[in-house]
């Protein structure tokens, strides 16, 4: 959350840690106020000018009251006084309730952050919120990110220059043409010369580059193919393996839709840039300088006049380009939310048509696809602003070389020949300036584009393997030491945390929903790294673990049961690819999923449909068990992995997660604590805290948190029973 939006006149948004508008006075009226926060001072601005300070020192809580219509932001000095630092309306309300959090933290632990939740991040130079990008569009620097798209070509090289190659001679074929059709009219026609041998001549130069420039036009062809083919291919390809490695921390981030569009949208854009207008660039640069020259040396006088409205047209170009690098930003951002709805929308179809919310979702996306299209149009809008004016000063240059040109016709200083090749190269001038004028625009959408793709490409993994991390052969041991953990350093989930687990130990987590269980088995596959403390595993750091040696012997069930589009086969192979048949039968036959599989029409080559939504609820998590039990792990984490099955498949899955966890470390979640009755050991968690650990019974004897949980159960469970009958008899 972006907790720099705006800082006062005068004030160095480099000099201050947060700043936030306020819109309300003591007076309940109207205010144009800002509150700037340091490590050691809070300062209140009305209208850019500093009236209030308050020392961080000098203050021992600081909260955030929501009231009705406004909120307030207080401290509580050291000799327990209240005092409002400012109000504001509700629009800021969580922006405040952050920045008081932090301060809490701060006085507190004595630990300040200036990092706040990255969901959106601000420009340090300008405040102005990036939106899911790592560099500003404001104020980065322009070249950057051609450079870089630049030097992905490296591989293709060769390609690219025999393109460019077969470009220019293509291009000169058109330069030497206009030489043929002045001696035709100057030496031929004019004087009524009937010189048949000269006339063949010129006929056959002319036909012989024809007949080149098919040959140039062909190997220019494939290149092109060939490189645009290879270069999409490789970026979506370096992309997409970026968002594999990525951390869960760097993934959450973003949404599913938004990293698709920078597989496919972005990727296509800079293929089409790089392979297509960035080579036509090159082109149309050297084509201009090349006919300029040209122009000089065949009148000097006549290029003179030419050239005269060029600089104001490149002013025009270069100024028109933030303006319009802006636009295409905003487009690319409504773009990515309109294909994030879609994404969500057909993903969760069956969700939407349960509950008849299909028109609202259609008006949904027709909003966003306005707002797509209403951003492109503004865009377009300016750029089309632009064009006109530009166009018309090239017609002005057009208008003097014609009537110039034939005041030197009339005036014996010029031949018709000469005159017809000199516009002949003005057309060819006219159609390298014009392509280059609509280069922001160009640039504009590659800008936007390369940005965001190199924004994943060079994010920095929150989760990375040490340069000594080991391949280590598990045995089981798991110890937490001290382990402090959140999401935001300055509001841990984890507190604290101490245990350890011995080899072949079955351990239940409990604890009421938010305490941090998720996160802790979450920390132990090294999904998070602790804040501070340790996780070892088998005596060792998990961060001195190589990840692929770590997650490979850890299998996982979660209670969000995954499959993939595909047959049961691929689903239950897919923890395995090397596995036999045999073995995948004798893990679904452990899991106690192979009756109802052979049942189904085509068996294991059943496809289960999107996300598995051809199966039932318990027959994806009897799958997903299977394939837990395929991958044969070193230490099993089962997240509420019965929790979608009814009493007696329940009794089947037990069964088979008894013989599965015998000899393997095992951490289970369960929602119903009687599934967890068996286990070793049970580790409660409260408010982030290890509250309680032990067995079944002797938690319940000591009549502690885990009591509690286990009577509030038990009376649920009553309450349930007593409704039933309720129901049957009305």
């Amino acid at each position: 959350m972006n907790l720099k939006l705006s800082v006062p006149k005068g004030v160095d948004i480099d000099s201050v840690s947060f700043s936030l508008p306020f819109d309300i006075d003591k007076k309940a009226k109207n205010a144009n106020g800002h509150l700037t926060a340091t490590k050691d001072k809070l300062t209140v601005y009305y209208d850019d000018k500093a009236v209030r300070e308050f020392a961080v020192s000098d203050i021992s809580k600081i909260t955030v009251e929501q009231l009705i219509g406004c909120s307030m932001l207080c401290v509580r000095d050291m000799h327990g006084r209240d005092i409002c630092v400012c109000q504001f309306s509700q629009k800021y309300y969580m922006r405040y309730a952050e920045l008081a959090k932090i301060y809490e933290h701060y006085i507190a632990t004595g630990e300040f952050t200036e990092h706040t939740d990255a969901d959106e991040p601000s420009c340090q130079k300008c405040g102005a919120a990036l939106r899911g990008s790592s560099k500003c569009m404001f104020c980065d620097a322009k070249k950057g990110v051609f450079l870089k798209l630049v030097k992905r070509l490296a591989p293709y090289k060769v390609q690219f220059g025999l393109s460019l190659f077969a470009t220019f001679v293509l291009y000169a074929f058109d330069v030497i043409n206009p030489l043929f059709q002045r001696i035709l009219v100057d030496d031929l026609i004019v004087p009524n010369n009937s010189d048949w041998g000269l006339f063949w001549k010129i006929t056959l130069c002319i036909l012989v580059l024809n007949l080149s420039s098919m040959g140039f036009r062909l190997l220019q062809e494939v290149c092109n193919y060939k490189i645009s083919t290879a270069y999409g291919r490789d970026l979506r390809r370096d992309i997409f393996n970026k968002t594999q490695q990525l951390s869960m921390s760097n993934v959450a981030k973003r949404t599913p839709g938004e990293l698709i569009n920078r597989v496919s949208g972005d990727a296509a854009t800079l293929q089409d840039f790089m392979t297509r207008q960035g080579k036509d660039m090159i082109f149309q640069t050297t084509a201009l300088v090349a006919l300029l020259i040209i122009m000089f040396i065949t009148n000097w006088k006549l290029a003179i006049v030419i050239t005269v409205p060029l600089p104001l047209a490149a002013f025009l170009s270069v100024k028109s380009f933030n303006a319009i690098s802006v636009r295409y930003g905003r487009v690319w951002r409504f773009q990515c939310r309109a294909s994030e709805l879609l994404h969500d929308v057909l993903h969760g179809i069956r969700v939407v048509k349960n509950y008849g919310n299909e028109d609202r979702e259609i008006e949904a996306y027709r909003n966003a696809s306005a707002k797509w299209a209403d951003s492109v149009k503004k865009a377009d809008i300016l750029w089309y602003m632009v064009q006109p004016p530009i166009r018309y000063i090239f017609s002005i240059g057009e208008f003097c070389a014609l009537f110039f040109g034939g005041s030197m016709i009339l005036g014996r200083e010029m031949q018709l020949g000469e005159l017809i090749q000199f516009t002949t190269y003005v057309a060819m001038l006219y159609g390298p300036i014009q392509w280059l004028t609509s280069l922001p625009r160009v640039l504009a959408q590659a800008r936007v584009s390369a940005g965001k793709v190199f924004e994943i490409l060079e994010e920095n993994n929150d989760i990375s393997d040490n340069e000594n991390a080991v391949s280590l052969d598990i045995k089981g041991d798991i110890e937490f030491k001290n382990v402090y953990f959140g999401y935001k350093a300055y509001n841990p989930v984890l507190k604290d945390v101490s245990f350890s687990i011995k080899q072949g130990e079955m351990i239940g987590i409990v604890g009421h929903s938010g305490v941090g269980k998720s996160t802790l088995i979450n920390l132990v596959m090294r999904l998070y790294d602790a804040t501070s403390g340790q996780v070892l595993i088998d005596g060792t750091d998990v961060r001195d673990i190589s990840q692929n040696s770590l997650r490979s012997q850890v299998g996982v069930v979660l209670q969000e049961t995954y499959l993939f589009s595909g047959t049961v086969l691929d689903n239950i192979r897919y923890a395995k690819p090397d596995a036999s048949f045999e073995e995948i039968i004798n893990a679904a036959k452990t899991a106690n999923c192979h009756d109802f599989i052979t049942r189904m029409p085509d068996g294991y080559n059943t496809v289960v449909g999107e996300r598995g939504y051809n199966l039932s609820g318990g027959e994806r998590q009897r799958i997903a068990i299977a394939r837990a039990i395929l991958h044969d792990p070193k230490i099993l984490i089962l997240d509420e992995a019965t929790a979608s099955l009814d009493t007696q498949t329940e009794k089947q899955i037990q069964d088979a997660l008894d013989r599965l966890i015998k000899g393997r470390t095992t951490i289970a979640i369960a929602h119903r604590l009687s599934t967890l009755a068996n286990a070793d050991r049970l580790i409660v968690l409260k408010k982030g805290r290890v509250a309680e650990i032990g067995t079944h019974t002797e938690l319940l004897q000591s009549k502690g948190v885990y009591y509690e949980l286990v009577m509030a159960q038990k009376q649920t469970a009553r309450l349930r029973k007593s409704e039933t009958p309720a129901l049957a008899m009305g």
